[in-house]
């Protein structure tokens, strides 16, 4: 079977390594688009995979940091309106004020849940 000369049609590049002494222009030429070949595909699988589930974990670390932010603020939130309950209602006996300061707090935010709740939409199934 006579061999194929469609590689060495590519033109050359006077100084290229495939002028050196003993090598064939067609070796050289080929490794070179191997690895362009090698180099593109890697960088697609790169592009479909990594960079979609870098991203993807991004937005879970960073939301998973905002919840715990806001969790934090909530609680901060909570027991300031009942320290401010505490310290400037005058209730008497000075024991009722501060478990009325939660019951008010805990009130507001059922009436808060419950208004929430009836603006959902129900599920269409």
């Amino acid at each position: 079977m006579p061999e194929s000369d469609e590689l060495s049609a590519a033109p050359q590049v006077p100084g290229d390594a495939a002028d050196a002494p003993g090598r064939r222009p067609q070796a050289a030429n080929v490794a070179a688009a191997a690895s362009d070949r090698i180099i593109e595909m890697v960088g697609k699988v790169k592009a479909r995979t990594t960079l979609k589930v870098v991203t993807l974990l991004r937005a879970v670390v960073y939301g998973l940091v905002v919840i715990v932010a806001l969790l934090t603020a909530l609680v901060l939130a909570v027991l300031g309106l009942v320290r401010l309950w505490d310290a400037y209602l005058p209730l008497s006996p000075l024991g009722r004020r501060v478990w009325l300061g939660y019951v008010v707090v805990g009130g507001l935010a059922f009436l808060a849940g419950a208004a929430l709740l009836g603006r959902r939409r129900a599920e269409r199934r």
